[in-house]
């Protein structure tokens, strides 16, 4: 499941808050009717390790807290097993056992049994685990272990509700011609992008592009070949920003990118590798009024805001922007 906003843990995200609260009291009744120390619902990111999103608030448990600190993707955990497998895990005495010797949560936290079934998303994919803890051996009957199903279905019927919203989300925030971020998708993005950049002390780049004579594009050679200049420049800085940037579609034939810098030359390299691309494109309209013998051509405005920022959003475009119209009266001259 990936989401539009590329959230590096789906417990972040204000859409789900709710859930969280429905998950809490899930987890605290879980926890306590099995008589365990702890109980968890862990989150799983394939790049940054696992992650407690709800933690049972029973006074027995040292770690009522939710720390945000993830547990790295080689750590020997009893969650690891779960998501690996893809089935529930049992353990009810890990004392002594050679494979758990480097578990953490054995060794450091004590806890020598675990109950875990694995959490997933409609497609199949792992969201991650619930699981209780205990730093006592335990036996769990049967009926007990198929509680914990039933509290399964309940959140993964959430994870089923939050898909449904991500995609009519998508829908709302995507620009159906080039696939990229509209101008409303782009906003939110580079809101979250420049509270983390105030936060962590980062530099953020923005950079302004504009589609060069689309009026003429669609006049000359009709619109389905100015739609196809406006996407091949979509694919075109799509290709050419890196992962951490964000990008998106702000206006008719008008696009943006923001991200994190050390300086202008970051822009820069990114301005000239969109021209490249472009350079090297051959767009084929078998309907167009005439035959295309161009590429199509933009102008580019930069600017890099460094720390601390003291501008908004909305103040950053403007700089940008109007970069860019320089750009473009230099080049019709």
């Amino acid at each position: 499941m990936a989401t539009h906003h590329k959230l590096e843990w789906i417990s972040q995200d204000e859409a789900i808050q709710a859930s969280l609260a429905k998950w809490q009291r899930v987890v605290d009744v879980m926890t306590r009717l099995l008589g365990a120390t702890s109980g968890y619902v862990v989150e799983y990111n394939k790049d940054q390790g696992y992650r407690a999103a709800v933690t049972s608030q029973n006074a027995e448990n040292p770690h009522r807290d939710i720390s945000g600190k993830a547990e790295p993707l080689d750590s020997n955990i009893y969650c690891r097993r779960v998501i690996q497998e893809k089935a529930p895990f049992y353990e009810p005495d890990a004392r002594g056992k050679s494979e758990w010797a480097d578990n953490p949560e054995l060794t450091d936290d004590g806890y020598v049994s675990y109950f875990g079934t694995p959490l997933l998303w409609p497609n199949g994919e792992v969201f991650g685990t619930l699981c209780v803890f205990d730093r006592q051996p335990t036996s769990y009957e049967d009926s007990l272990q198929t509680l914990l199903d039933v509290f399964r279905d309940l959140i993964e019927a959430d994870l089923r509700l939050y898909e449904q919203f991500e995609v009519m989300r998508e829908m709302s925030m995507t620009d159906p011609l080039t696939g990229l971020n509209n101008r409303a998708g782009f906003e939110m993005l580079a809101h979250q992008k420049i509270r983390i950049a105030k936060r962590y002390h980062h530099h953020i780049g923005v950079i302004f592009f504009d589609l060069d004579n689309m009026k003429r594009w669609n006049d000359d050679y009709g619109h389905a070949a100015g739609d196809a200049a406006l996407r091949a420049v979509g694919k075109a800085i799509t290709d050419s920003i890196r992962e951490v940037d964000i990008c998106g579609r702000v206006g008719g034939d008008e696009f943006a990118v923001l991200g994190y810098v050390r300086n202008r030359g970051d822009l820069t390299t990114i301005i000239t590798r969109v021209r490249n691309a472009l350079a090297n494109i051959k767009l084929n309209i078998p309907n167009a009024k005439a035959p295309i013998r161009e590429t199509p051509e933009i102008s580019s405005g930069a600017s890099v805001f460094f720390e601390p920022i003291n501008q908004n959003f909305e103040e950053m475009m403007a700089v940008a922007d109007l970069e860019m119209y320089r750009d473009k009266k230099n080049r019709q001259k």
